[in-house]
């Protein structure tokens, strides 16, 4: 009988020794506590691991174990690697001469001399035996962390785990569960499938903390009875439910309360619609001092300081020429109208208290333009 998904993917966890951990470009503490949690119960196991976002950890999340080993690229071998082409030309003898200046190799050949066409220079790459991808939808959702090392992801087998029905399935070994309310979930599952005993009070810790926030404290419309078991048992075995809280709802960072300022200054109303949208350019990112991580964070304040709207959205530039729309949306609006006025758009998993989530990315416009698309695709689909 062909092995279970969970099996295959915990056949791969014994038999690599080195193991890279990817989490999405847009960091949530969902993706990031799985992250964690996975690689403190694989270094229990003796493997080598390092985890890596392109974008940085927020200051009030630094309190999960392990969150100052996240890393913003990915580490490179140090050595410079010239290759040879000796399909025609047999290499005879190799040697070097130094000097305080510099170093000199000697390449001799068995007939015809090697010419500069014959040689090539390249970086050496750490080689990993499994890159195991956390939350992202797509290779593209990690950002600059892949398109600085397309290479090794290719190369690389890989086990895309996440709970999105977007997700594309770019794994070697997909485990893919759109009933779970979040990464962190299935994690819980997946180890306790595998070595339970291993689960210690920081493990616990990581997990409890992308249910607590996926869920919004158990507040989401959304949450299920399995999310409240997970939670208990994770609880049980030491996690630190007040820490928790304390850190991820009572706990705001500078750079989340200037960029909600920031997008308190700008908010705009669409007229006679329950509409409320602020746009945010580089510079406001600039001034904030934020990035990515403080997008959602952002979004969330708003949903839950202004009142009576049904659409709460933020149109962004984090990077230059790249404007993305996020966009909270009541269920008393039809979310099949709006993924027609905006054609690519898709519904994150996540979502604030009782309002889904969208996300989209505008095709080469201005931030102004941008404004201009999402206000009239707006009263097209709802007004």
């Amino acid at each position: 009988m062909e092995p279970s998904i969970e099996q295959q993917i915990l056949e791969q966890f014994k038999k690599a020794g080195k193991i890279l951990i990817v989490l999405p470009e847009n960091l949530n503490v969902d993706a990031l506590s799985a992250g964690l949690a996975l690689r403190l119960f694989l270094l229990k196991q003796q493997k080598e691991v390092s985890i890596a976002s392109s974008s940085l950890v927020p200051l009030q999340l630094r309190f999960l174990p392990g969150a100052e080993t996240v890393q913003n690229r990915l580490t490179q071998g140090k050595s410079l690697v010239v290759s040879i082409n000796t399909t025609v030309k047999k290499l005879e003898e190799i040697s070097y001469q130094k000097t305080p200046q510099a170093v000199q190799i000697y390449l001799k050949s068995q007939a015809d001399e090697f010419e500069q066409q014959d040689i090539s220079f390249s970086k050496e790459t750490a080689p990993l035996d499994l890159i195991v991808a956390l939350g992202g939808k797509s290779l593209e959702s990690f950002g600059k962390i892949f398109e600085q090392a397309t290479d090794r992801f290719f190369e690389t087998p890989k086990i895309n785990i996440d709970c999105q029905a977007a997700n594309e399935y770019f794994g070697a070994i997909n485990l893919v569960d759109i009933t779970a309310t979040s990464v962190s979930e299935i994690l819980v599952e997946l180890m306790q499938k595998y070595e339970e005993q291993l689960i210690d009070e920081d493990i616990a810790t990581c997990l409890l903390s992308g249910i607590i926030e996926k869920t919004s404290s158990f507040q989401h419309v959304q949450t299920t009875p399995r999310a409240f078991l997970k939670a208990s048992e994770l609880v049980a075995l030491g996690g630190r439910q007040q820490e928790v809280v304390k850190n991820i709802f009572k706990t705001k960072s500078l750079p989340l309360l200037k960029l909600w300022g920031r997008a308190l200054a700008r908010l705009k109303l669409i007229e006679n619609l329950p509409v409320v949208y602020a746009p945010l350019g580089l510079m406001d990112f600039e001034k904030a001092e934020a990035g990515s991580a403080e997008i959602f964070p952002a979004l969330k304040e708003l949903v839950n300081n202004l009142n009576g709207n049904k659409i709460f959205a933020l149109i962004f530039e984090i990077q230059k020429n790249q404007i993305d729309l996020q966009m909270a949306v009541h269920e008393q609006i039809q979310v099949e109208k709006l993924l027609v006025a905006f054609p690519g758009a898709t519904q994150s998993a996540m979502g604030i208290g009782d309002l889904r989530l969208l996300e989209y990315r505008f095709a080469e416009q201005s931030l102004e333009e941008a404004e201009k698309f999402f206000e009239q695709a707006i009263k097209t689909a709802i007004a």
